[in-house]
């Protein structure tokens, strides 16, 4: 069961594409005020897949939609869950959803909140928290909730893919 729920806190902070009707929203990377040393122009330039994401995530969480969480990463991205497994690879990530989902309750709710977002060279770095529900029994759901850093990169084609993706 801690298994199940370290998978469940892993996917917690992690981005999707699908948005279901009626998922809670949160704030996009655009309301979120840069912090020191940080390029504007870059940031701006992130925060479109950014907010896509976040606003995304929901939906997929509770359709159990593994591709559409692993998405948002480059091709040879990183999980690294709060107990501190690394996953490499969209496809390996994409894997460890699927298999997550298997054993883990209906997820009812979530949201992405951003809490900072900076920039370093070519790299777009966000902060924040996830917040979610599931349902361990029927009408009995459970808050939780945990901290994240995403580091984002343009690609080749200058689509902005997660690189790194720690939850804490």
């Amino acid at each position: 069961m801690k298994a199940t729920l370290q998978r469940i806190a892993a996917a917690c902070g992690l981005f999707a594409a699908t948005l279901l009707a009626g998922c809670a929203t949160a704030p996009s990377a655009a309301g979120v005020k840069p912090t020191g040393g940080s390029d504007a122009a870059l940031i701006a330039a992130a925060q479109p897949a950014i907010a896509a994401a976040n606003t995304d995530w929901p939906g997929a969480m509770r359709a159990r939609d593994a591709r559409t969480l692993a998405a948002p990463f480059a091709e040879t991205g990183a999980l690294i869950t709060a107990g501190g497994k690394a996953i490499t690879g969209r496809a390996a990530i994409e894997s460890y959803y699927r298999e997550a989902f298997e054993h883990s309750p209906p997820i009812i709710d979530g949201q992405i909140v951003d809490d900072g977002i900076a920039s370093s060279g070519n790299l777009v770095y966000v902060w924040g928290h996830g917040n979610y529900t599931i349902e361990r029994t029927p009408g009995q759901p459970s808050a939780n909730s945990g901290y994240f850093l995403t580091v984002w990169q343009a690609d080749e084609a200058g689509n902005w893919k997660v690189v790194r993706h720690l939850i804490f």
